[in-house]
């Protein structure tokens, strides 16, 4: 079946167009091209991402008028989720007109005004967008700003209803947005039944100092007003919780971990929750003599810090921890891709929270971030966009308020996650610069062209600026190219590989928080 393509050739030409031009020269040769697909994408993903470095020289017309994205029909049931950066958070505000105009222009059709179907948007703001292969003048861009659009069916798209401004604070949930990819396992007749394989969990950016929100994340309803003769906001609600759904019928993933290994490959001897104890003192999977957890970071970290010339001797560490002495990892020694394979296995990373030091029964431990999700599956009840923008949505708000009223509620501590176990395996490792480049990460096989690419991942560096005063005005347009960086976190579910055909579909969870951290994920 077809899909929405560029040839590889078309970004790189867009790339070098000024802004005004590339407006005129290509958006209207896309649009044609796109809409000729469309019977073709009917129960498919769209997807569209505008970089720049440059956002206080782009104006939202340039973003409108250059969308590749045809008039959608009422019969495909697409609904929009809109991902825009701090830079431009202006847009979403509901004193902009940026959200009208652009469902306007997706739903122009008079057959679809007519049928007074309402329209639902999801609109999130993220710390940045990750790059396509963009580059800036002499320099290669791997994260900017821009806005981000994915199309989704109405019904994979589920959430649930912040709770009233004064009682979140009672509330230790933290808004998330989480992208499920889920592919095709079996058909029945008519029949198709999908199963999760692939899910994202990102943590949105902060905005308190942008609209006054800790977080931005919310649906939008559009109705159809005769008066004035185009589509109106008709409501909006915040969300704690946006999942949003992607069914493809092949899914390719690569994962990119900067990190560094420090000391080697051990066995837990004992922990207690996200306490780590003690680890063997020697490598062998025989040995069961303890040591203090801490003892070879102590030893190994130093001499990290003076190899590499570390200025500030300042260095994050995570463990890569394993529940079974095979490893690709322990096999080919430390590569990138068995690292990689590792997670694919079952290893979670953890970052390691604290440690070291300290005298009597604190000696020597470390503390590990036991954090794999953001939101456990059937924790809360979901619901579609349509019935959230309802009147009877005010109900679960309503629940969720009386809920509160009742008081925090006291965790049971026998539920606590254990992070490592004692007979585990752990490897300690420290952050580095990431590697990708457009050569090793961002250009995808000839094969991929005709693919939806969806990147996920940290942002590399928090402080890097921008934009430099005087750099010349940039905007590329990537069609059936979407996702979103985080300076905080995402987690990220897959299968487990290497489990026989006859076995149960097994799944594995880690969070990821290590700065230029990528997950790239090519759908068909």
């Amino acid at each position: 079946m077809p899909r929405l393509a560029l040839t590889p050739e078309l970004p790189r030409r867009m790339a070098a167009c000024h802004p005004a031009s590339l407006c005129l020269r290509t958006h209207n040769h896309l649009r044609r091209w796109i809409s000729s697909q469309g019977d073709a994408t009917a129960g498919r993903s769209l997807a569209c991402t505008w970089l720049t470095t440059t956002p206080e020289k782009i104006t939202p017309d340039e973003i409108l008028s250059s969308s590749p994205i045809p008039e959608l029909k009422p019969e495909h049931g697409y609904t929009p989720v809109l991902l825009v950066t701090p830079a431009f958070a202006h847009l979403v505000d509901s004193s902009h007109n940026f959200l009208e105009q652009w469902m306007n222009r997706l739903y122009s059709s008079p057959s679809d005004h007519t049928s007074r179907t309402p329209r639902h948007a999801v609109v999130a703001i993220v710390d940045r967008l990750p790059n396509n292969g963009f580059t800036a003048g002499d320099k290669t861009v791997t994260e900017a700003d821009g806005v981000a659009i994915l199309f989704s069916k109405a019904e994979d798209i589920q959430g649930k209803v912040a709770p009233p401004r004064q009682v979140r604070a009672l509330e230790a949930e933290e808004p998330t947005l989480l992208f499920s990819f889920r592919k095709e396992v079996e058909s029945t007749g008519d029949e198709i039944t999908y199963r999760p394989t692939h899910e994202i969990g990102l943590r949105l950016a902060n905005t308190i100092f942008v609209n006054g929100k800790e977080s931005t994340l919310f649906g939008t309803r559009w109705v159809y007003d005769p008066t004035l003769k185009r589509l109106a906001l008709e409501k909006l609600a915040d969300l704690s919780t946006c999942v949003v759904t992607v069914n493809p019928q092949d899914i390719r993933q690569s994962l990119e971990l900067p990190l560094h290994p420090i000391g080697e490959r051990r066995k837990v001897i004992s922990s207690m929750g996200n306490i780590l104890r003690q680890i063997a003192k020697h490598t062998d999977a025989q040995s069961s003599d303890p040591m203090p957890a801490s003892a070879e970071l102590e030893k190994e970290l130093p001499r990290y810090i003076a190899e590499h010339g570390i200025a500030d001797r300042r260095v994050s560490v995570w463990a890569l921890v394993e529940t079974t002495a095979d490893s690709a990892f322990a096999k080919s020694g430390y590569t990138a891709d068995s690292l990689a394979k590792s997670i694919q296995m079952g290893g979670k990373l953890h970052r390691v929270m604290s440690g070291g030091g300290g005298w009597g029964k604190k000696q020597g431990l470390l503390s590990l971030d036991p954090e794999t999700s953001f939101h456990q599956a059937g924790s809360t009840q979901l619901f579609t966009l349509n019935y959230i923008l309802s009147s009877d949505a005010d109900i679960s708000v309503q629940e969720t308020f009386l809920s509160c009223e009742k008081g925090p509620i006291v965790e049971d501590l026998s539920t606590l996650s254990q992070a490592a176990g004692a007979g585990d395996y752990i490897q300690f490792f420290a952050s580095t610069e990431p590697i990708h480049t457009q050569e090793s990460r961002l250009e995808a096989p000839k094969a991929a062209t005709e693919r939806l690419t969806c990147h996920f991942g940290l942002v590399s560096d928090a402080e890097t600026a921008t934009s430099q005063a005087g750099e010349q005005r940039n905007l590329l347009i990537a069609p059936n190219f979407f996702g979103a960086l985080s300076e905080k976190a995402i987690t990220y579910l897959q299968p487990v590989v290497g489990v026989s055909s006859n076995q149960p579909l097994l799944e594995t969870r880690t969070k990821i928080d290590i700065p230029g951290s990528r997950v790239e994920l090519v759908l068909k």
